[in-house]
């Protein structure tokens, strides 16, 4: 619904709340008339919203990022009466961890007319457009002791599939210490849930920890057990520190860890990257199903091999 400005007092909705995967789709609808220049206080129940700076004859958007991890934010008008932007629109902006960030002004082309507007907003966790870098060199996530199998590789058909092709599952007991595969930032540790299964319900509980890399990629490690976090928020490791343990919970059959590095692509949505663990040769390789691996940052035999 589009409201118009008058003269009398403005009238205006709250950004309704926003969950792409994650977090998507808010619809902000706005109306004002000339009014001096304030902030209007706007919650951010999601730790991302769109704050609205009213001005003469317009106004300034700016998003606010109250998480710990930086976001990428997509603002377009689907109503734009009477009124010109200062950017091009749609308006697609990366928010860093605990920022305001100015958005766009909004213009009326002539005061003496009535005007209206309506902004639709999305987000997502991460760095949209993050260029993977090439010569990173992923360790497999466990001890040098321990060996185990590929469950499901590349391209697997259960579930490694679409934006998710580049993913990697390993047949790891729960319980089972898991290290950073590669250094960053931890930008979200869950550790709360309990329970795994097929189930829709469990498709959104699984227990994760998530880094950020210094790229703008962020590795995911999924399916940890409840408590199984050894990190907190904002911890900077690097790779081989122990991260947490492995589990059976959100959307899984067995106990496993699911591994894949992604970046936020045009739709505003995770797209897994294709990586190559580091062996004794400089291309690294790719592990494929059936292969039962040492953990640590270097393969020999023929897994080294793998392509």
């Amino acid at each position: 619904m589009a409201c118009c400005a008058t003269s009398s007092a403005p009238r205006g909705d709250r950004p309704l709340s926003a969950s792409l995967r994650i977090a998507r789709v808010a619809l902000l609808l706005a109306c004002f008339a000339l009014l001096p220049s304030r902030a209007d206080e706007i919650d951010c129940p999601d730790g991302v919203c769109i704050e609205v700076e009213r001005e003469e004859a317009g106004a300034s958007l700016y998003a606010v990022n109250q998480l710990d991890a930086p976001v990428s934010l997509q603002l377009d008008f689907p109503i734009l009466e009477n009124m010109k932007s200062s950017e091009a629109l749609p308006v697609r902006a990366v928010v860093p961890a605990g920022t305001r960030k100015r958005l766009v002004e909004i213009r009326a082309h002539e005061r003496a007319d009535s005007f209206s507007w309506r902004s639709r907003w999305d987000w997502t966790t991460g760095v949209l457009g993050a260029r993977h870098d090439a010569n990173a060199r992923y360790w497999l996530p466990w001890a040098p002791n321990f060996r185990f199998e590929v469950g499901q590789a590349i391209g697997g058909s259960f579930s490694h599939t679409g934006k998710s092709h580049f993913a990697f599952d390993f047949w790891t007991p729960s319980g089972t210490p898991i290290r950073a595969a590669r250094g960053g930032t931890v930008i979200r540790a869950i550790e709360n849930f309990r329970q795994g299964g097929l189930e829709e319900r469990f498709k959104k509980r699984a227990n994760q920890i998530f880094i950020l890399h210094d790229d703008g990629t962020i590795a995911r490690y999924l399916h940890l057990k409840q408590g199984g976090a050894h990190v907190d928020v904002g911890d900077r490791v690097a790779a081989g520190d122990l991260i947490g343990y492995s589990g059976n919970t959100g959307y899984s059959q067995s106990p496993h860890l699911h591994f894949d590095v992604f970046t936020v692509d045009e739709d505003l949505e995770w797209q897994t990257v294709d990586i190559r663990f580091a062996t004794n040769t400089p291309d690294g390789f790719r592990p494929q199903s059936g292969q039962i691996l040492n953990g640590g940052a270097r393969q020999f035999g023929p897994a080294s091999n793998a392509r």
